[in-house]
């Protein structure tokens, strides 16, 4: 009789040992598939399946064990070949996976993020700047792994260009750089640098405008050093170089803050005192119209006006005209717009010169 206790005892013991009995049966099947035994995996679930409440459990268990593939490769923590191999076996397993062919996706793009990088680096130290640059365009933002060294060689790329002249280039690839924490600082820099030679030396202010639009206005809402860095080359535009325009268009760039409208308020009368309107049009135009700004852009397009039709330039008043009043939606704003002009024009009869139809 004892022996056949001891037996006994000895059967279960080793049962448990043999079917890992200590384990929940879901957990057990991906641990036999994990070892490439899916045809008794997949027995396993078959078991499983009878069980509707097992079945959620092991359809749950299944989900993250994929969802926590996808993440460990990502953050770094193994292999893609690892990874694939894990993800292929789950196809073997004859249970509905509802994850499995987004999770394979997703490791094939992270995978394909991280082979752009390294191109991009060959590309880098080839000195192929702009086609690194493509490459490193690729990198996705969440490859742990690369994507913030992928900004860092973006920036560096910038750098290069900028200080090599290729405007053009250094244009394309500015726009493409993240605005983060990790890129603001050397962003708020180059844009600004860039910006200045595209003026100085190419003359292309349809380009800076685009980096102003798409990059400045941005930057300069997180980053206050931008502004003084404006004003800052905008007096050196006017005086060192002898580039009023240029200055003028540095100052249109800034914010539409209460100070920065000041600040280009300041700017426009010191350049209508000197008579040197379009320069003083530029800045006025570039300022938000809204009922706290109306009474300070009145008496200062009125004088443009003036001064355009004193000097014979009817048409270049007219633009003025038509410029300022389709950027009103407002038709109370319109109308005290045009009688302060009616009632503050320097000569009535420079009324007859232009047509403010538009604007009533």
């Amino acid at each position: 009789m004892k022996k056949v206790c001891l037996l006994l005892i000895l059967f279960f013991v080793l049962n448990i040992t043999l079917t890992g009995c200590n384990q929940e049966p879901w957990i057990d099947m991906v641990d036999t598939l994990m070892r490439g035994d899916y045809e008794r995996a997949n027995k396993q679930y078959l078991r499983i399946e009878k069980n509707y409440v097992n079945a959620l459990k092991a359809s749950d268990y299944v989900y993250q064990y994929i969802e926590n593939i996808v993440t460990s490769y990502k953050k770094d923590q193994t292999t893609f070949a690892t990874a694939e191999k894990k993800l292929n076996l789950f196809s073997l397993l004859n249970m509905p996976l509802y994850n499995l062919e987004k999770a394979k996706t997703e490791i094939n793009r992270i995978q394909s993020s991280r082979e752009s990088f390294e191109q991009g680096r060959e590309l880098y130290l080839e000195e192929s700047y702009y086609d690194a640059y493509l490459k490193f365009k690729q990198v996705e933002t969440d490859d742990d792994k690369y994507y913030e060294k992928s900004l860092d060689y973006l920036l560096s790329v910038e750098y290069v260009m900028i200080y090599s002249e290729d405007y053009s280039d250094a244009t394309d690839v500015i726009l493409d750089i993240d605005i983060n924490e990790h890129t603001l600082s050397k962003l708020s820099e180059y844009s600004v640098e860039l910006l200045v030679r595209l003026l100085y030396y190419e003359n292309d202010i349809d380009r800076a405008q685009k980096i102003n639009d798409e990059l400045i206005q941005t930057i300069i809402l997180m980053d206050e050093s931008v502004r003084e860095s404006l004003k800052d080359w905008a007096d050196k535009l006017k005086s060192l170089y002898s580039k009023p325009e240029h200055s003028a268009v540095c100052i249109s760039f800034l914010s539409d803050n209460i100070e920065d409208t000041f600040y280009k308020l300041e700017k426009t009368d010191e350049l209508l005192e000197d008579k040197k309107t379009d320069y003083a049009f530029i800045i006025l135009k570039s300022i938000n119209i809204r009922q706290d700004t109306i009474g300070y852009i009145a008496p200062r397009m009125t004088e443009i006006l003036s001064q355009y039709i004193s000097l014979n330039k009817a048409d270049f008043a007219q633009v003025v005209v038509d410029t300022i009043f389709t950027k009103i939606d407002d038709d109370q704003m319109v109308n005290s717009l045009v009688s302060y002009i009616k009632n503050h024009i320097e000569k009535e009869e420079y009324l007859n010169k232009i047509d403010m139809s538009i604007g009533q």
